[in-house]
């Protein structure tokens, strides 16, 4: 899930000559200090960590856009925690760090001196969460509460409210405390079928009086300016790190099981070399920056195919609220699933008569259950993740020929 921004800039870079510095004013320092942490982001893209050919380049500097764009709803256009404004982060064409195709994601910034009040209703949508994040004092962040559906005590009409501040008040049935470093939430929303569910609305306020709105003047901006810049490098940085680490572990035709970690098969010793010295570049602080919920549980493998390959995924159907098995690309966004099948959940899912699955990862349609397009990519990652799941994974990735397929 997506990177909050929050730890130091990056390394200095040039100053501008002396008679440029002092002709520029505050608003254009900021600008173009913004041009360059997009392009430390583009280095990135095209370094070591990057992208390996034409395909992973042209989504690379797509997705560097999209981060922008999200990062300028969340980091300079509502950005104040006195006001706080609700932005839909990720949607079908902009999407980073793990979107998943049924899953609305809504953030707000937020600050430890207020107090919020969440009202909403809960609809039939498959679950809901309300999930603080505070930042470390080392850098990146972690989570500081969380709030599920199952958790929520609502009114006799199905309406909840929820009180977000640093004391509990005496009369809120539902509280979560907002901690000193308190930095934003996330509510997350998933669905198991967007066309028979019905979205969990809610509003959010300020029970204090905000004080009197500023002009949106030079420091404000630069202020702004560098968050949404802090937060593009270290997105970049993250989505590229975390596909290192998951090329580790890559598919060679041999099974693993999976307890709800990151899992492989045998990976060619000249790769993996590649692969663990990259990997042994890459500050661990920078994994620091993903956004996890505490409800949701992750197990995957990274592939690389041939057109008579696929990728089997099976196992027991995990006793969870929502699963769902999904492609990613290099960058971790899903391919467009608008119009290709990249992902499918435990509804979607065709079970075996004894209560297992099996999930086809293939360029071509192989003429069986449950198959997954690779979206014209040679290599990503494929994951399964399950909600509310009682009881750890047991998951199993096979490379296989598509010939040894049976039709099941």
């Amino acid at each position: 899930m997506p990177l909050i921004e929050k730890t130091a800039p990056g390394a200095a870079r040039s100053p501008q000559p002396p008679d440029a510095a002092t002709t520029m004013s505050a608003s254009e320092r900021a600008f173009r200090r913004l041009l360059a942490d997009l392009e430390e982001a583009a280095q990135v893209l095209t370094g070591p960590k990057g992208a390996t050919g034409a395909i992973e380049r042209a989504e690379g500097f797509r997705y560097l856009t999209r981060v922008l764009s999200g990062a300028l709803d969340m980091h300079l256009e509502r950005a104040d925690p006195e006001r706080p404004a609700v932005t839909r982060m990720l949607t079908p064409t902009r999407k980073f760090l793990g979107d998943n195709p049924d899953t609305d994601y809504d953030y707000f910034p937020l600050c430890s001196d207020r107090t919020y009040r969440i009202r909403g209703s809960r609809g039939n949508v498959t679950y809901i969460g309300f999930c603080l994040y505070d930042e470390r004092e080392t850098g990146g962040i972690e989570v500081g509460g969380n709030l599920a559906d199952e958790q929520l005590v609502y009114q006799p009409d199905g309406r909840f409210e929820i009180i977000l501040s640093a004391v509990r008040p005496s009369s809120a049935a539902n509280w979560l405390e907002l901690r000193p470093r308190v930095y934003c939430m996330l509510v997350r929303q998933y669905y198991l079928d967007r066309r028979k569910e019905s979205r969990s609305e809610f509003t959010l306020e300020v029970l204090e009086s905000p004080p009197p709105l500023p002009p949106f003047g030079e420091a404000a901006l630069a202020a702004r300016l560098a968050a949404v810049g802090r937060y593009v490098r270290e997105t970049v940085d993250l989505s590229a790190s975390l596909s290192v680490y998951a090329s580790l572990q890559g598919l060679e035709g041999e099974a693993k099981h999976s307890d709800g970690e990151v899992v492989g098969g045998v990976v060619r010793q000249d790769r993996l070399a590649r692969a663990q010295a990259l990997a042994e570049t890459i500050d661990p602080k920078v994994i620091l920056g993903h956004m996890p919920t505490p409800d949701i549980m992750y197990t995957g493998a990274w592939w690389e195919l041939d057109d008579d390959e696929a990728v089997v995924v099976e196992g027991p159907l995990p006793p969870a609220r929502y699963w769902a098995v999904q492609i990613f690309n290099r960058w971790l966004e899903s391919p467009d699933y608008r119009y290709l099948k990249v992902a499918i959940n435990g509804r979607e899912v065709r079970p075996r008569t004894n209560g297992t699955f099996r999930v086809v990862l293939a360029h071509q349609n192989p003429r069986v259950p449950n198959w997954l397009e690779t979206a014209g990519h040679r290599a990503g990652q494929i994951c399964l993740r399950a909600l509310l799941c009682r009881q750890p994974l047991a998951i199993t990735f096979r490379r296989v020929k598509l010939r040894e397929l049976s039709p099941e």
